[in-house]
């Protein structure tokens, strides 16, 4: 069963949520006064397969996006959550939305793109989620056909999922925090990314947080994919040492 919050002080995700009940999609939704990065009690309450935050998103560009991604934080948590946690990631339906949302975009006839981030920010959730977005200004936030094509897209995420074709699940490391260097196998390979650890997070990551990604997991993750330019030499030689440790297979993006 897949469900949906949304805070109440976010127009993204109200948008989102009122379409949702407009086309009677009958999915779970939960609205919050809380803003969603601070929502840990709300959604210890909530009972889902999968759990979708539908919200906002900012950036410093203002690009048009649509955006997916885990929460958590690998480090400090400045933006809710817990220090060194991140959350339960469903690759498959992960991946899943992000198809969808691709499909339901083109068919809506939306030029913007779609977007994986890396494991950032709150809240902590132990049940399998991904955060859905709208950015990145307000101007896209309050736009309702970029609220119908999200709905749609969550409305048939459970299609998604039986369509698309998954033969790795990776834990994906290095490059920035949009990681474009694996955008591309989540929308068009046949590789289902778990969690992402961004460059400036990887010096400062403990053997610990690095192991959530293995068992924060629905799925087995069957190999570590790591964005070879996009790291220093100390931060490779650490996170090799780390997945061998992890025991884990490894090959460059």
């Amino acid at each position: 069963m897949d469900a949906v919050i949304y805070s109440t002080q976010d127009p993204a995700g109200t948008n989102i949520a009122k379409q949702l009940e407009k086309d009677e999609a009958g999915i779970t939704i939960t609205g919050t006064e809380s803003g969603l990065l601070y929502a840990e009690k709300d959604v210890e309450r909530m009972t889902a397969d999968f759990l979708i935050f539908a919200s906002k998103h900012r950036s410093e560009s203002g690009t048009p996006t649509f955006t997916v991604h885990v929460p958590g934080n690998w480090n400090a948590a400045e933006m809710g959550g817990k220090p060194g946690q991140i959350s339960e990631s469903d690759p498959i339906s992960m991946k899943a939305m992000a198809v969808a949302l691709d499909t339901q975009k083109k068919k809506a006839g939306i030029d913007i793109g779609i977007g994986m981030e890396v494991d950032h920010h709150g809240p902590l959730c132990m049940t399998p989620c991904c955060f859905t977005e709208i950015g990145s200004t307000e101007k896209e936030w309050k736009t309702e056909r970029h609220a119908e094509a999200v709905a749609a897209a969550i409305e048939r995420i459970d299609d998604a999922r039986k369509e698309i074709e998954v033969k790795e699940v990776a834990f994906c490391i290095g490059g920035g925090h949009y990681c474009p260097a694996f955008n591309r196998m989540e929308l068009e390979g046949n590789i289902a990314v778990a969690h992402v650890l961004p460059n400036y997070a990887a010096d400062a990551v403990t053997a610990d947080a690095f192991m959530q990604a293995f068992e924060r997991t629905t799925e087995d993750i069957d190999v570590v994919l790591i964005d070879w330019k996009g790291l220093k030499a100390p931060q490779k030689e650490k996170v090799l040492k780390l997945t061998s440790e992890a025991g884990a297979e490894w090959r460059k993006a």
